[in-house]
């Protein structure tokens, strides 16, 4: 496919998208949430995270002080209008993040065509799901992309800034920080923290300093500390932590408090939870610092100097493998955050699609990915979705960048 007919087909994509606004909008769950805690904010309340500031103790306010005060100017918009302008941001944030991806790459000759079409059939039930949600997660990890593509060109700031909304946001992307760490990349990592507080310091002007004190304490109370009520009532955990719980605990589904419990049990033992969660604990903590380990080898190996690695394809599957690991330990990941994905499919397809056993397991998860939301009935997907077919199809692609990144001096350098 020529430049101008790849263009073309972008556009038309994005065109695609944005109209699938008529359809998206009608169900827009999460940002329905947002939406009421932020008339909530215009009103003159400041109790965050009290059951009723946004849509019930299920459907409550969950992310720091900045995030509504700075989603408060769309809720002066009549519903309508403002689900269609944040459908249109979230179009925006996919063009955003399969840009961030494919620009790195530009310089490279690889298979583009059947690599992005691998990579798309992976992530495709994973993006429409975010798109008929209306999560912001689509934002935070187009940014959070954004950043790091920045990142290795070397534009600190910028790419710092990203990296800070990001996680201000969403709090999980700061998993993504220990990378520049091994990497010796000390100034981008103050320049993140160092943004990061401000940001969350700016709702300051609005609740004041000691009220914003006050409310991120209590957002670290209602969300961190309290965690358990909203695992056991939102979505289904696909981490490694929700896996093992599943099939190692007997889960009560009737005591979720919105009646929504008709998920069947796939547990094969009935262990305690606090065993369960140790042992998750003691896994997560391995896989991290392995990851981290394999990070810091792969660059050793490769020859790349301290700063930063000579051959974009190697820091790309680098982070490709710490967003598969933040994805697998984080202690919530539900099937909107899958669309991270993206980058680590991508980045290994870039470097091993001639590997034989590694393009057959890229399309076989592609297949897999792809095929099992298609399955007829609520009840074989909600068995799929507790039986952790999503959460298998993120480990084999975990598996796939370790693998990738072990023989990475075995395998063929780009012309």
């Amino acid at each position: 496919m020529g430049p101008r007919r790849r263009t073309l087909f972008i556009a038309a994509a994005i065109a695609l998208i944005a109209a699938m606004g008529v359809v998206f909008v009608r169900n827009l769950t999460d940002f329905a949430v947002y939406y009421a805690a932020g008339r909530s904010l215009l009103s003159g309340r400041t109790d965050l995270y009290a059951p009723d500031f946004a849509r019930g103790v299920v459907m409550d306010y969950r992310y720091l002080p900045f995030f509504i005060f700075a989603f408060a100017p769309l809720s002066f918009a009549p519903y309508p209008v403002a689900a269609w302008v944040w459908h249109l941001l979230n179009t925006a944030a996919i063009a955003l993040a399969v840009a961030s991806i494919a620009l790195m790459y530009s310089g490279l000759s690889y298979n583009r065509t059947k690599v992005w079409t691998v990579a798309f059939l992976v992530v495709v039930p994973y993006f429409a799901m975010a798109l008929d949600y209306g999560n912001v997660q689509l934002i935070v990890t187009a940014l959070m992309f954004a950043g790091l593509s920045l990142a290795l060109r070397g534009r600190d700031l910028p790419a710092a800034a990203l990296l800070a909304v990001a996680i201000t946001v969403k709090i999980v992307p700061a998993l993504m920080l220990p990378y520049f760490v091994v990497t010796r990349r000390f100034t981008l990592l103050g320049l993140v923290l160092i943004i990061t507080a401000a940001l969350n310091l700016l709702p300051s002007i609005y609740f004041g300093v000691s009220g914003n004190r006050d409310l991120i304490a209590r957002w670290y109370d209602h969300v961190i500390v309290g965690q358990e009520f909203h695992e056991a009532n939102g979505p289904i955990n696909l981490s490694l932590k929700g896996q093992l719980r599943r099939t190692f605990t007997d889960v009560d589904y009737t005591k979720r408090v919105d009646g929504d419990y008709r998920y069947a049990a796939v547990n094969v033992a009935a262990l305690s939870t606090s065993t369960v969660d140790r042992v998750w604990m003691a896994a997560a903590a391995c896989l991290l610092v392995g990851g981290l380990v394999l990070i810091w080898a792969s660059a050793r190996a490769s020859g790349s100097t301290s700063q930063e690695a000579t051959d974009i394809r190697l820091t790309t599957l680098q982070i490709g493998l710490l967003i598969c690991v933040m994805l697998f330990v984080g202690p919530l990941t539900s099937k909107v955050y899958l669309v991270a994905l993206l980058w680590p499919v991508v980045a290994v397809g870039v470097v091993a699609w001639d590997h034989a056993a590694v393009r057959r397991a890229l399309i076989g998860v592609a297949i897999l990915s792809s095929a099992l939301p298609l399955l007829p009935g609520r009840t074989m997907q909600r068995l799929l979705l507790v039986a952790g077919t999503d959460f298998y199809v993120s480990t084999a692609i975990l598996g796939l960048v370790a693998f990738t990144l072990m023989r990475w001096n075995r395998l063929p350098r780009p012309r």
